[in-house]
């Protein structure tokens, strides 16, 4: 697998400062092939945690290497589906990911992990073992907009995740109608600044007119409190 590490910001702005910044990078960045056209597009994620809060306690308290499992569909589209695992080293990330189907998802969701043991795809497996070891279980579904962004130079990516919500029936996770909760204050969003080696100096003095201290954000984490 690549091994290749990436360097993460996060910054909570106002929707006003999101929508200017997004202007502002507009310029010189290009919107993410993904969205075909669109501004945005729509993310549903489910969220693996063990019976313990493993995975929500480490990140609350600041363990600097940890990991998390979740699979992810994007505009209620379920034949595109991926199995992914991040993997945090301080600042840096990494993902790895493999697709899935929602035949294997709905599997999971049921609590039907034995098919997964002897499964060709490496990821599969180490949720499997996930599960058996360490009783991970599907702990709860985030939903958020995206507007992305990227520039070539440095492999920069910046994202803008508004109306971040959470529900807690891991079941509905195939559902378009089902109850969420808000998890951020009205007019709030998530800024992620991803990147490989160095971060551009144009993009550096853009996104500076946010003027917002970079600080840990957690979609799962703010989701699983405040959900």
């Amino acid at each position: 697998m690549d091994e290749k590490w990436r360097r993460e910001l996060k910054y909570t702005v106002t929707e006003g400062e999101s929508i200017l910044t997004a202007n502002r990078i507009s310029s010189f960045m290009h919107r993410d092939s993904h969205t075909e056209g669109r501004k945005e597009y729509f993310i549903r994620s489910l969220y693996f945690d063990n019976l313990y809060d493993k995975v929500l306690k480490e990140k609350l308290s600041g363990v600097a290497i940890r990991e998390k499992f979740r699979i992810r569909y994007y505009d209620f589209d379920p034949n595109f589906i991926r199995l992914e695992k991040k993997s945090k080293r301080c600042s840096t990330g990494h993902k790895y990911q493999c697709r899935l189907t929602a035949e294997e998802v709905e599997k999971i969701i049921r609590g039907e992990y034995e098919w997964m043991a002897e499964d060709e795809r490496p990821l599969v497996r180490e949720l499997f073992l996930k599960w058996k070891l360490e009783l991970y279980r599907p702990s709860v579904v985030v939903d958020y907009r995206r507007e992305p962004f990227t520039y070539g130079p440095g492999n920069v990516r910046i994202t803008f995740d508004r109306d971040i919500r959470s529900c807690k029936d891991v079941r509905a996770f195939f559902k378009k109608d089902v109850p969420t909760i808000p998890v951020l204050a009205d007019g709030k969003c998530i800024m992620e600044v991803k990147y490989d080696d160095f971060l551009p100096d144009v993009v550096s003095r853009t996104i500076l007119t946010t003027k917002n201290r970079e600080q840990a954000f957690s979609k799962f984490a703010a989701c699983r409190i405040n959900g």
